[in-house]
């Protein structure tokens, strides 16, 4: 069983610019974890070209680009969707995940959003047990071969 950090961390969320994208870019996951998330490059691609709906966030601690986000909005519902979820190998199990999702769902809550909305593939039992341990409950939607979770925040 992973065990997590017990005290509360504190993450900054940032704009992915010119001063730290290649920071985001040389974040790495374990091995295990690489049939569940795609390179950062990937991600930053997906939200720079194609009039992506996507927004990617760098996420800082004690100073360090620590993990990568993105959040958008689906404009059918006005949910705000968490998408590209990636924390550094050597800054995994310190809490820095659970600190990105609430920080996430404060964002959503302020910005009036009825839900936060994310989704993974079944098999990644460790997201699984994140989300849910923050309110989330799946949906029985399928988003390309991910099960999705949301959050309702109304």
């Amino acid at each position: 069983m992973r065990r997590m950090a017990r005290n509360p961390v504190s993450v900054t969320l940032r704009e992915v610019g010119a001063d730290n994208w290649r920071d985001c870019a040389g974040l790495e996951v374990t091995e295990a974890q690489r049939e569940f998330v795609s390179p950062v490059t990937r991600y930053l691609a997906l939200c720079a070209y194609g009039g992506s709906p996507w927004r990617p966030l760098a996420v800082e601690a004690a100073g360090r680009t620590v993990g990568f986000v993105m959040w958008g909005v689906d404009p059918a519902d006005e949910s705000y969707w968490i998408g590209g979820f990636v924390v550094d190998r050597a800054e995994q199990l310190k809490g820095y995940g659970r600190a990105i999702v609430v920080e996430l769902i404060r964002r959503a809550r302020a910005g009036g959003h009825p839900s936060v909305a994310l989704s993974y593939l079944p098999t990644n039992e460790v997201a699984r047990a994140l989300y849910g341990s923050l309110g989330f409950v799946e949906t029985g939607e399928i988003e390309d071969d991910e099960v999705v979770a949301r959050l309702r925040l109304g």
